[in-house]
């Protein structure tokens, strides 16, 4: 195994640090008011990577009567974008070291918006051919943007990653509220409701397409210098750690409208309290990986975050219609903070660019082939037992390890390799 170092704050070098210079002129990086326009163009991106995936959640129900799908073809269909988050996630740092970050940027934007366009046809085929073309331009972008903003934001990485993790949160959360009233709205059919997403994409690819012609310095990213980083210990916690996180993320998201639906909330209520469950889950993404880049030590947030989860995950079991505005708060509470330290770690952990490119894809590989399963199996089990009890039992079940790898990964080490 390669080992770690820690990085004491004390010494002058808060954790997340990068060993290269900051943004400057020598290296061709843009101004302060340029690197501004930059920020938020590395933000635009960030709100456009649940929208597409999260849309599916308040018309599963429809989804599932007009087509005829089954609670475990419901399931399938929502795992599909974490299988491709996990096949597609390690080719990112080759495509960023070849084409440069902004010119992937370009290219996988430009891949979501021909997914959402191809969910405008209301048939099964269009609907997974779209989704699959979805997941797949998310997983480079994950990748990339971590990459990014250790490279351009090297000490700012706890804010840019706090911010990104509330553009990314935000965007679900407008999207959970706002699908089905949007629907209805514009007289939509429910491929309609999917596609109208695919406008934000849009947007972010006219402010990126620019970029391609300024042609800036690019550092590579993802070269293979020294060990493997699968061999590092706190590689692998971090990995895990994301792993579980994103287990318990997708499939919450994924089900907790259906579940509020069975309990008598109305289609477009379940949608708000999925988007209370992201609302508030964006205040701690915003907030958590602030706190991590300013403690020598960030083991006491992972286990935070995991306790809020498996209280929301207990209290949906114990009263799931008396305090449904309150579990959805509680579990946004806890999703968003270990999500976003899942993120923040990938930079916080890593010395240089191309090793934060290098564990983001290993950590999104690792961590979503192992959520794919999430909604998936929750689906059958739903379908098999005909209540929720056995599977919310098994999400408190696995907050454990989440809560025990987290911890492991905020004891303060970087990976050397």
């Amino acid at each position: 195994m390669e080992s770690e170092t820690t990085v004491s704050p004390a010494a002058g070098r808060p954790r997340g640090t990068a060993d290269e210079p900051g943004p400057g002129p020598a290296r061709g990086a843009p101004g302060s008011r340029r690197l501004l326009w930059y920020a938020l163009a590395v933000l635009l991106v960030g709100i456009n990577m649940r929208p597409a995936i999260v849309a599916v959640s308040p018309l599963l129900d429809e989804i599932r009567h007009v087509t005829g799908l089954s609670n475990g073809g419901a399931g399938a269909l929502s795992t599909l974008p974490l299988i491709c988050f996990g096949i597609f996630a390690p080719l990112a740092p080759r495509l960023a070291r070849r084409w440069g970050m902004e010119r992937t940027l370009v290219a996988v934007l430009a891949v979501l918006l021909a997914g959402s366009a191809v969910r405008l046809a209301p048939e099964l085929f269009p609907l997974f051919a779209g989704t699959f073309l979805v997941g797949t331009a998310v997983a480079i972008a994950n990748v990339v943007i971590t990459a990014l903003i250790k490279r351009d934001f090297p000490r700012q990485v706890g804010l840019m990653s706090g911010l990104h993790t509330t553009m990314l949160v935000g965007g679900g959360a407008v999207t959970a509220a706002a699908t089905v009233p949007l629907r209805d709205a514009l007289s939509l059919t429910w491929a309609g409701g999917l596609a109208i997403w695919g406008v934000l994409a849009l947007v972010a690819l006219l402010v990126w397409a620019p970029k391609l012609r300024r042609g800036r310095a690019q550092p590579p990213v993802g070269e293979q210098e020294g060990g493997s980083i699968w061999r590092s210990r706190l590689a692998w916690a971090v990995a895990l750690f994301y792993a579980f996180q994103s287990l318990l993320y997708y499939t919450a998201t994924t089900w907790l409208p259906s579940f509020y639906i069975d309990h008598g909330w109305s289609e477009g209520g379940a949608g708000v309290l999925l988007a209370v469950c992201m609302g508030s889950a964006m205040v701690t993404s915003l907030l958590v990986p602030v706190w991590a880049q300013r403690s020598r030590r960030q083991s006491y947030l992972a286990v935070a975050g995991t306790v809020l989860c498996m209280a929301a995950f207990a209290g949906l079991i114990a009263a799931p219609t008396g305090a449904a505005v309150l579990w959805a708060a509680v579990l946004g509470l806890g999703l968003g903070a270990v999500l976003s330290l899942g993120i923040a770690y990938m930079s916080m952990c890593a010395r240089t660019t191309h090793d934060a490119g290098l564990l983001s894809a290993m950590s999104q590989c690792v961590g979503y082939l192992l959520a794919a399963l999430g909604p998936t199996a929750f689906g059958a089990a739903r379908d098999l037992t005909g209540a929720w009890t056995t599977g919310l039992t098994a999400l408190v079940i696995l907050a454990i390890p989440m809560g025990i790898t987290g911890a492991l990964a905020g004891r303060g080490g970087q990976i050397t390799r």
